[in-house]
């Protein structure tokens, strides 16, 4: 296991810092055709075009930053914890604490889970 962000050719911060900045070309090279992303509140993203199309459109986030505190790693899954910060589309703050579990596969995403910390039962 490792504490490192880097990991079979992929590093986690570098999907969210993508994100960050809104780079849809390289984000669709950080994930594999066949990507699935599970977020709460959301049915499945299913496919790269999808995924990328999601954050265009569809996410409330216009802008802001994600803080990895920690990754840890073991063969092909990860999973990195953390802090976004930022706004949304109708100008309210964003400050959410979150965790990502990753599947990789040939270097790229290949499944991705976020979880956020707030109450839910």
């Amino acid at each position: 296991m490792t504490t490192d962000v880097q990991h079979s050719g992929v590093q986690y911060s570098t999907l969210l810092t993508t994100i960050d900045a809104r780079d849809w070309t390289s984000l669709a090279a950080l994930v594999t055709d066949d990507v699935v992303y599970h977020r709460p509140g959301c049915p499945p993203i299913e496919g790269a075009e999808q995924f990328i199309a999601f954050y265009r459109r569809r996410c409330i986030v216009a802008a802001g930053r994600h803080q990895l505190d920690r990754c840890v790693s073991t063969g092909d899954q990860g999973f990195c914890w953390g802090r976004f910060d930022g706004r949304s589309h109708a100008g309210v703050p964003l400050n959410e604490i979150f965790a990502d579990w990753f599947e990789l596969r040939d270097g790229q995403i290949a499944r991705r889970r976020t979880f956020y910390y707030r109450p839910a039962i």
